[in-house]
């Protein structure tokens, strides 16, 4: 099977290629020119360094892969690899047997993911990218295309548990971030039905691993001393979500999708609910082992209180000149309040989903990445 991965640099896209570079034809995008370097030395992929809104790039990039006039292939007469297993149980080299050379899937991992931004920035790279991508994908006949999306569709500032795809999303969304997101979604979802593509929506909860530049590196940015401020008292439940769980979720899409109705969307977690705090301490606790420096400690600071003043100096970072970021935003301040847990029998019924690798073992491998930090 070939695929092209979107985000190829990123937390997401590099767990893709470290875990299946051996059993599929992996190409990717990555803006990160460095990272590509790096991964296209250290594993047999192909990378590109495009701008996803750049069509004339993308198409390039989609039609070379046909090689000599071979480009009028059908996707559907392309036999590609049904028996999937997880990464850590293969140990032949391929499972691919795509001859004509076009694309099978695209995995679409690629996002401007930030709690701020501009929401042009973020309509730029999350929507028209995804309707980029879309449109080539049906010029290109490619049959499958996975849409990682985010479970910030359903948060609403209150406490939700067992979500499930069937519950509604909010109806106001909690950032600029999360609404283009779900128009990202509606775009897949409109291209999923006559259009000879088999779409997936996944939506993930709190990944976290190996490349994470954004959860925990920001919760670490918020440590003052040996304390970090937690804007709530109240320790909520969260769902969580290992890399490497949701590259299998990924990959299993890709294998599953063409026996599924086109459009469907699955929620992905650890299905390990598991209070904040608990988890911050055993973070906190791995990070500092073996360090010449005092344990970190949560200060839980109640979220009533915070909440306004968070909210009045996000508005003011938004009108002072380059718009600065504030330390935390409401929404952050709000995932780290409110209890959201995820009901994900869907995948694991439809897609044999199951997370293989524990909060706990996860958080192990985070550490020891964070002392030897490689692609």
């Amino acid at each position: 099977m070939k695929i092209l991965v979107t985000g190829g640099t990123g937390m997401l896209g590099s767990a893709i290629i470290r875990l299946y570079h051996q059993q599929y034809d992996l190409h990717f995008i990555g803006r990160n020119e460095k990272i590509v370097k790096q991964l296209t030395d250290k594993y047999p992929v192909t990378g590109h360094v495009i701008d996803l809104s750049d069509q004339q790039a993308l198409s390039s990039i989609l039609q070379s892969a046909f090689g000599e006039n071979d480009g009028n292939k059908v996707a559907s007469d392309t036999k590609v690899a049904t028996d999937f297993k997880v990464a850590s149980d293969i140990k032949v080299t391929s499972h691919a047997d795509n001859k004509s050379g076009h694309f099978d899937a695209i995995i679409h991992c690629a996002a401007f993911s930030s709690a701020w931004g501009t929401y042009d920035a973020f309509y730029q790279a999350n929507v028209v990218a995804t309707e980029n991508l879309l449109t080539l994908a049906k010029q290109h006949r490619i049959g499958t295309f996975v849409h990682i999306s985010t479970t910030s569709v359903y948060f609403d500032f209150t406490d939700r548990w067992s979500i499930n795809e069937q519950d509604p999303v909010a109806k106001t969304f909690c950032c600029d971030y999360t609404q283009t997101k779900y128009l990202a979604e509606q775009a897949v979802l409109a291209n999923s039905h006559g259009q000879g593509l088999n779409t997936v929506i996944l939506r993930p909860r709190g990944i976290y691993g190996p490349n994470d530049r954004a959860l925990v590196p920001r919760l670490l940015a918020a440590v003052n001393g040996n304390r970090l401020l937690i804007p709530s008292a109240k320790n909520p439940v969260l769902d969580l979500t290992y890399v490497d769980n949701v590259a299998d979720a990924a990959l299993l899409a890709c294998v599953k999708a063409t026996s599924l109705e086109s459009g469907h969307i699955f929620n992905i977690s650890n299905d390990q609910p598991m209070p904040i705090n608990d988890v911050l301490r055993q973070l906190l606790s791995a990070l500092s082992k073996g360090e010449q420096q005092r344990p970190i400690k949560l200060t839980p600071l109640p979220y009533a209180l915070l909440a306004p003043v968070i909210a009045l100096n996000e508005k003011i970072c938004r009108y002072l000149p380059h718009q600065p970021e504030p330390k935390i935003t409401i929404y952050s301040a709000g995932l780290l309040n409110f209890h959201q847990t995820l009901n994900i029998n869907k995948a694991k019924q439809c897609l044999d989903y199951q997370a293989n690798v524990s909060i706990t073992e996860g958080i192990t491998r985070y550490v020891d990445w964070t002392k030897n930090k490689t692609v």
